[in-house]
């Protein structure tokens, strides 16, 4: 019984060696990335900054929000503060894992926060009532008028700058180390070949708004680490390149020949003086190296099987990114470009479109190209479909996105801005006080224009309790709306924006002068604890301080603070992005974003 365990056993291992074999060579053929999650090659262990981290405060399924792993299969990168990431390590100096790999250290950790970002004044006038707490920071309350208001929203980005500046000038350090270790895992220098930047495949080598040796070979590493490859002791007897080739991927090449598409590798790349200087190191190895002289006979027999195949100069494998074949010098001396970031803002004149101008400003690291669109449900859609890399929208839309874009995965970096205050005006010959009192034989709400971010948040309420489903609605626009509202004692209408917005002015003038219209308070506590799909928070309440619409907040002789709720305008950034541009091009957009920040909320709670 127990040897025909042991021999079922031995059958089932081999079965699935044949399978990974076979499903290797169908990804090449296919020109997937060899089992790589995401196309830049990163995976949980890639070093990602501190700053970069702290401005992705929620979780959209990325490298960064949440300490647990979600379930798209990231989680939090670990990070090295001391030194570089391992890498690949000459077998015979120490022992490895099977794999050949050393796992990143933990040694320090980022605090939760990253950026440092500017302190609150406590004794703000706009109160938090949440009964759970936030995972965002305090950021949203509206301050007092003192001097220290103001200060509340400046000064907190040139810190950002600073600690952006430290960890550059730590990880410039830590990447010199780097290059010095790999390079001393060979037996000899690399191996240089002048007008190698003339071929076609250097155009393939992209640099985004800095290079840094670290991140190159954890990009690398990735890739073959995904293939479950280990480099033969051969490749550490040699160069860590030839001209245009690094010397991982030659003798990666060499080790799969039994696949065209890598073989074709060898017959493209014959006549290149880097490949052919590789090809007489791998022969002089080959003379008391039986194993390696049957690999050479093999690649030649595959070169003649393709002669009379035009020779493409440009030819990589398919599914094999730059980064795991071309020599590190080669990005190194590149001139970094910009990458472009496409970002879905809203309608012109709107705070999202606000931000969107207030962030290119800043963003000088980057090509930012701003779409103007309708509102959130659009930027979500576009962002779903990658015709937008970055996109604003509110965080009750978010909860939605499964109901809205059935079936289609959306991985993404989010950090929240600012609160959204859902504002409800009603006529107070109606005598509605609260939400709570809204009848819905009687009452209709009008919940703006169809696709707004008002009528989203409507939506997304009917979704969380379907008491309001009962509730007569209408679609208008937002002056028709509250024409409404002064005529009809039985209208209200939706509002969700930050406070002082030109439309709630003009609301708190109509207020003045006729003495008909109330802000209603949005207190049902039922909606306090719900979260969406990935764990974040839907909503929060908050309270409107009574000096805010002295005229809509008035009561029988005071003026009173109105409870309601309040949804997360949030920026919303594609994983494939992240993980294309690599940590240079992060920390420019994420310094961006911080350092934007306060200036869209100073502008939001009306402080000049």
């Amino acid at each position: 019984m127990t040897a025909t365990r042991f021999l079922l056993s031995l059958s089932l291992s081999a079965l699935i060696i044949l399978s990974n074999s076979t499903i290797f060579d169908k990804r090449l053929e296919a020109g997937s990335r060899g089992g790589s999650h995401s196309s830049g090659g990163y995976s949980k262990s890639s070093s990602w900054s501190s700053n970069t981290q702290g401005t992705w405060n929620r979780n959209g399924g990325g490298f960064f929000g949440s300490d647990q792993k979600s379930s798209s299969g990231y989680s939090k990168p670990s990070l090295d503060k001391t030194s570089p990431s391992s890498g690949f390590s000459k077998p015979q100096f120490k022992e490895q894992p099977s794999s050949g790999y050393s796992k990143p250290s933990t040694e320090t950790k980022p605090t939760s926060s990253g950026y440092t970002k500017p302190s609150l004044d406590t004794k703000s006038t706009l109160k938090d009532t949440s009964q759970t707490p936030s995972k965002t920071s305090g950021g949203y309350s509206k301050p007092t008028a003192s001097s220290s208001a103001k200060e509340m929203f400046d000064g907190g980005s040139k810190f950002d700058k600073g600690a952006i500046l430290q960890e550059r000038k730590l990880k410039a350090q830590q990447s010199l180390e780097k290059y010095k270790s790999e390079n001393s895992k060979f037996k000899n220098p690399e191996y240089k070949v002048e007008g190698a930047e003339s071929s076609p495949l250097n155009g393939k080598a992209k640099v985004y708004s800095g290079f840094d040796y670290g991140t190159h070979y954890d990009r690398r590493d990735n890739y073959y680490r995904a293939q479950g490859y280990q480099p033969p002791q051969n490749a550490f007897n040699s160069s860590p390149s030839f001209g245009l080739f690094n010397s991982i991927f030659l003798f990666w090449m060499l080790d799969h020949m039994s696949n065209k598409n890598v073989a074709a590798t060898a017959y493209h790349h014959e006549n290149d003086p880097g490949f052919q200087k590789w090809r007489q190191d791998v022969e002089s190895q080959a003379k008391d190296n039986v194993e390696l002289k049957a690999k050479l006979a093999e690649m030649d027999k595959q070169i003649k099987g393709m002669e009379g195949t035009p020779k493409n100069p440009g030819y990589l494998p398919p599914g094999v990114p730059p980064e795991a074949a071309l020599a590190t010098e080669i990005f190194a001396s590149k001139k970094p470009e910009k990458p472009l970031l496409r970002v879905a803002a809203g309608q012109v004149g709107g705070l999202y479109d606000k931000f969107a101008h207030m962030f290119e400003k800043v963003a000088s690291g980057l090509s930012v190209k701003i779409i103007t669109t309708s509102g959130s449900l659009e930027n979500l859609r576009l962002l779903s479909a990658g015709q937008a890399d970055l996109a604003l929208i509110q965080s009750d839309l978010l909860a939605m996105r499964e109901k809205k874009l059935p079936g289609k995965e959306l991985v993404t970096e989010q950090a929240t801005l600012y609160i959204e205050y859902v504002q409800l005006i009603a006529n107070r010959r109606g005598g509605i006080k609260s939400v709570k009192d809204i009848d819905p034989s009687k009452n209709v709400i009008y919940i703006g224009p169809k696709g707004s971010g008002t009528a989203m948040t409507w939506e997304a309420l009917c979704e969380q309790d379907e008491r309001y489903r009962k509730i007569p609605i209408k679609y208008e626009d937002y002056s028709t709306s509250l024409d409404q509202v002064q005529n009809n004692p039985n209208a209200l209408m939706l509002f969700v924006g930050g406070l002082n917005s030109d439309f709630l002015k003009k609301a708190e003038e109509r207020a003045k002068k006729s003495g008909n219209l109330r802000l209603v308070a949005v207190d049902d506590r039922k909606l306090v604890d719900k979260l969406d799909g990935q764990g974040n928070a839907i909503y929060r309440f908050v309270q409107i301080p009574s000096n805010v619409y002295p005229h809509l907040q008035k009561g029988w002789i005071f003026k009173t603070d109105v409870e309601t709720l309040a949804v997360e305008a949030v920026v919303v950034l594609r994983n494939e992005w992240a993980a294309n541009h690599g940590t240079e091009s992060m920390d420019a957009l994420s310094l961006a974003v911080m350092e934007t920040k306060p200036e869209i909320q100073r502008f939001v709670n009306g402080i000049n």
